[in-house]
């Protein structure tokens, strides 16, 4: 019997490190058939654009090479803009990959003008700004456990400033006991490396207060990229409608507080911005130009 238990203990020492070896030679047979997915950009556009913001649509594909299938447990994403991180994020998406299959899936990002303005002063100057994106795919995999599949894109996209309206004078053509000939100058400064085209500026003019005029200009204006244009607007008073207190606004000529507001239509050499239609509203003290 000791002669039979010994020979069973040695046969089992024997065949440990056989068992030992065969498991890892199979879980190395298994690994090395077992592969990690593979993620690539296939597309990046603007998707939308404003004088607000621009929206970035980015789409990535996900293809699983292997015969069983993948889990995509979700992925991060790191926006970085003149060589700093400026928008981090984290989607949770729980997508089964099939066997040899694979999966489309789309990243919005919305970026504020004013908020990257406001980080990176040195764009404020730019015409357009270039971007990287650093993105992360996480997964859980059979054999391999987790794993983090990373990739990056870049581009750039335009950056957009709103134009400025400004009062730039107010000249007297012509005044008599009946009335008053005057021209509003309007300066519109357009910031941006685009033309732009005045469609449209609807207006409402006081002085001290009290209306003077209101109207429409319905004319396209070409203002030009990194430029000024001057809109004059002809101001005709009737004093026996407007009253006498307008004839000595006028008449005085100085120290004159205005008010101007409305909102103009306006459309871009950029298909994507389209027409917009903006408020303004200006106020301050004048002299009247003779």
């Amino acid at each position: 019997m000791k002669k039979v238990f010994y020979f069973v203990i040695l046969s089992i020492t024997l065949l440990i490190p056989l068992i030992l070896n065969s498991c890892s030679a199979m879980q190395g047979f298994v690994s090395d058939k077992v592969k990690e997915p593979k993620v690539d950009f296939i597309g990046a556009k603007i998707s939308g654009l404003s004088f607000d913001a621009v929206e970035l649509l980015f789409d990535l594909k996900i293809e699983n090479p292997n015969r069983i299938g993948v889990k995509l447990a979700g992925f991060d994403y790191d926006l970085m803009l003149d060589g700093g991180s400026f928008v981090k994020g984290y989607q949770d998406k729980g997508i089964d990959i099939p066997s040899a299959g694979e999966e489309t899936i789309q990243l919005p990002v919305s970026l504020r003008f004013s908020d990257i303005y406001q980080v990176f002063e040195n764009l404020k100057d730019q015409g357009v700004s270039n971007y990287q994106i650093n993105c992360g795919f996480s997964f859980n995999i059979p054999v391999l456990g987790a794993v983090r599949i990373p990739v990056s894109k870049s581009g750039e996209f335009p950056l957009i400033k709103l134009p400025k309206l400004s009062f730039n004078a107010l000249k007297l053509e012509r005044l008599t006991l009946n009335g008053a000939e005057m021209k509003l100058g309007i300066k519109m400064s357009n910031p941006n490396f685009f033309s732009m085209l005045l469609d449209k500026l609807q207006y409402d003019f006081k002085l001290n207060n009290l209306s003077i005029v209101s109207g429409n200009i319905d004319k396209g204006m070409q203002i030009k990229e990194k430029g000024d244009s001057i809109i004059e607007i002809p101001i005709t008073v009737d004093f026996l409608k407007a009253g006498m207190t307008v004839y000595q606004i006028i008449n005085g000529g100085k120290n004159i507080n205005y008010q101007l507001g409305g909102n103009f239509d306006l459309t871009t050499s950029l298909p994507l911005l389209g027409k917009v239609n903006l408020p303004f509203d200006l106020s301050g003290r004048t002299n009247l130009i003779k």
